[in-house]
Order: structure tokens, then C-alpha cells, then sequence
């Protein structure tokens, strides 16, 4: 048996209230909160030593999280993409409009959900979620908003769909697009406030 290193105690000072939440968190595992340091402790520096941020891997966790909660699911990439192309294929304007009103659909649980911040909320997420697209852009500047997407994997349908997708999400922030330009694996939507295009 591994001889322990000797303890030595020592003071650290933690906020009041995550403490109280580790004293809490302590009770519910059945440990004592000493054991729950070092343990946390412990992970720390585990994660350290084989290259890991114990913060981005909780993110990432919590991400996936999210996104079951608000509905995605996980599927083989080049599946999507041949379903895509065949929604497309098969039924182009009612494939647009089912990707536009999942877009509207998607981005109302943020403008109603009483979000602090519902844009800068979605765009977090999104940008999460799409690990598809290495580069993914979405920048508000008032009552401008830019959205930039790039993907060499992304097929022409898929793309024109996604595009629409993103087009309702804008929509339901109360944006309309003013310009779009749409190439296989690239999007490019400039929207205006809805009250700058003359909408009521």
C-alpha cells in the first residue's frame, strides 16, 4: 500500500457563497468538505498535466447540455448534408421555408425566454453548436447586423439552407436582411433593424 504524503494544513480563501455552495455539495455526496477540496484539487491539476482546461471542459460539457435541451440532436455530418441536398432536391421552396421557421423557431426561445442578453446569448451557442463551420461570425452594431459562415464541407443545398436558417433566426430579432450573398460554403447576410426597412 502507497504511503500518503503527510497532510499540512493550510488556509485559502474562497468567496462565502461558492463556499457555501461546497458545503452543500459535500452534504449531498456524503463527503467531508476536506475531501471535496482535494478531490477539486486533485482534477485541477490532473487536467493540467495532460493538457486539459478543467474550465472549457466543463463548457464544453454544458454546451452539449444546452443543446439537447433546445432540441438538437447528434448525427454523421455527411448524413445531414445528403438529407439536405435530398429535402432540396425533392421539394427546394418547402425546404427553404421549413429551415426558415426552424430558424424563427430556434431564436424566439432567446427573445422570449427572458435572456439578459438574447443576441449575444444566441450567438455564443450557435457558434457552439456549429462545429461544422470553422468560421462562424455574427456581429451587431446597433441596427446593423452582420452574419458571416464559412465551411468547405457545406454543400450547395445545405448551404442555401442554412442560409435561410439563419435568415429567420435574424427575423425573429427583429431584423430583415438587406443583403445576402450565397455560395456553396459560404454565407454573407447584411440585415437592418425592421424599422429602417419601413416594416411597422
Amino acid at each position: 500500500m502507497a504511503n500518503k504524503s503527510p497532510v499540512k494544513r493550510k488556509t485559502f480563501v474562497a468567496r462565502e457563497d461558492l463556499l457555501n455552495r461546497l458545503v452543500e455539495v459535500a452534504k449531498e455526496r456524503g463527503c467531508s468538505l476536506f475531501e471535496l477540496v482535494n478531490e477539486i484539487f486533485e482534477l485541477a491539476i490532473t487536467s493540467r498535466d495532460v493538457g486539459l482546461n478543467l474550465k472549457k471542459v466543463v463548457d464544453s460539457r454544458k454546451r452539449l447540455e444546452d443543446a439537447r435541451a433546445l432540441g438538437f440532436v447528434l448525427g454523421l455530418e455527411s448524413l445531414w448534408y445528403d438529407m439536405a441536398d435530398l429535402a432540396y432536391e425533392k421539394g427546394k421552396r418547402q425546404a427553404m421555408k421549413s429551415w426558415f421557421d426552424a430558424g424563427v423557431w430556434f431564436a424566439t426561445r432567446y427573445t422570449t425566454g427572458g435572456i439578459e442578453a438574447p443576441l449575444e446569448t444566441f450567438k455564443g451557442d450557435l457558434s457552439g453548436f456549429t462545429w461544422n463551420a470553422p468560421e462562424f461570425s455574427l456581429e451587431n452594431r446597433g441596427d446593423k447586423l452582420s452574419v458571416r459562415v464559412t465551411s468547405p464541407r457545406f454543400t450547395e443545398s445545405y448551404t442555401v439552407l442554412f442560409a435561410n436558417f439563419l435568415e429567420g433566426a435574424v427575423k425573429a430579432f427583429g431584423y430583415k436582411v438587406a443583403d445576402r450573398a450565397v455560395s456553396r460554403g459560404v454565407i454573407r447576410l447584411e440585415a437592418l433593424k425592421e424599422s429602417l426597412n419601413g416594416s411597422t
